[in-house]
C-alpha cells in the first residue's frame, strides 16, 4: 500500500519527509522556489482518542479523574473535550424484519422527559423522548418493530391500545413486578384481613412460577381464592341517603 503523503498547501506539489518534531513528522515541499515546511494534523486520530475515554467514562469504566490522569490533563480540560460528545445522536435504527418471541416495554422518566424503550432480554431494540406514555407516544416507538409473539408491560393503558392498533394478534403479558406492586399497593405489606394476605401470598408467589405446571397451579389458587372470599370481595358500602350521586349532602 503506498503511503499517503500530503500535498502543499501552498503550491499543492509533492512533500517529502523532513525529519521529526515533538515526535511527530515534519513534512517539505519537494518545489525548490517555495520550500514550505510543516507539519501535518490529524483531528481524526485526536477525536477518535478522546471518544474512546468518553465512551469508557459514560459504561461506567473510568471515572472523570481516571480519564484525566490517562490523558495527563485536568479534569477541566477533560469536561471540556467531553462536551461536544453528549450531542451524538445514537443509531436507533432497528431491524424492521426481524421478529422476536419476546420484547419488554417500558418508559423512564427523567428530567429531559420521558424515555420509552424497547428491549429483548438481551439488549435494547429501540427507544423513543415523549413528554408522557401515551397511545400516540407507544405507537411511535412500536412502529420501529416487526410484530413479536408477545409484549410485557407494566400495565400501562396507552401501551395497550397501541399493541392492540398496531399488533393485534400480539399476546400482551402483565409484568410480574408491576402486578406484584399494585396488589401492594391496595393491601399494604402487611394486611389486616385474611383475604388480603392470602392475595398477597399469591402474590408473591408469582416471580416463583418457572414452568407451564407451576403457572397452573397458580391459576388454580387463584381461582379458589375467589370462591372462598366471594362474598367479602362482593361486599359494598351504600352511602348514605343524604348524599347523593355527586358526594354532596
Amino acid at each position: 500500500m503506498p503511503e499517503i503523503r500530503p500535498r502543499c498547501p501552498l503550491c499543492t506539489g509533492e512533500m517529502k519527509k523532513n525529519g521529526k518534531r515533538n515526535a511527530r513528522t515534519r513534512w517539505r515541499c519537494k518545489n525548490t522556489t517555495c520550500g514550505i515546511s510543516e507539519q501535518t494534523h490529524r483531528p481524526d486520530i485526536t477525536a477518535k482518542r478522546h471518544f474512546t475515554y468518553f465512551h469508557n467514562h459514560v459504561t461506567g469504566i473510568y471515572p472523570i479523574t481516571e480519564c484525566a490522569r490517562l490523558m495527563k490533563v485536568s479534569t477541566r480540560t477533560v469536561y471540556r473535550y467531553f462536551e461536544p460528545l453528549w450531542l451524538i445522536e445514537i443509531p436507533n435504527n432497528p431491524d424492521k424484519h426481524r421478529i422476536h418471541d419476546q420484547i419488554f416495554i417500558d418508559g423512564t422518566y427523567t428530567a429531559a422527559g420521558c424515555l420509552l424503550i424497547a428491549s429483548t432480554p438481551d439488549h435494547v431494540l429501540c427507544w423513543h423522548w415523549c413528554k408522557q406514555e401515551t397511545t400516540h407516544s407507544y405507537t411511535q416507538l412500536l412502529s420501529k418493530l416487526a410484530a413479536p409473539l408477545c409484549v410485557v408491560l407494566d400495565g400501562g393503558q396507552g401501551a395497550q391500545a397501541a399493541i392492540k392498533k398496531l399488533w393485534p394478534s400480539t399476546l400482551i403479558q402483565r409484568c410480574l413486578i408491576h402486578a406484584q406492586r399494585v396488589v401492594r399497593r391496595y393491601v399494604t405489606s402487611r394486611p389486616r384481613t385474611e383475604a388480603g394476605r392470602e392475595i398477597y401470598n399469591l402474590a408473591l408467589e408469582l416471580t416463583s412460577r418457572e414452568t407451564v405446571q407451576q403457572a397452573r397451579k397458580w391459576a388454580v389458587d387463584l381461582h379458589k381464592y375467589g370462591l372462598k372470599h366471594h362474598d367479602f370481595l362482593n361486599e359494598k358500602t351504600p352511602l348514605p341517603p343524604e348524599i347523593n350521586r355527586t358526594g354532596k349532602r
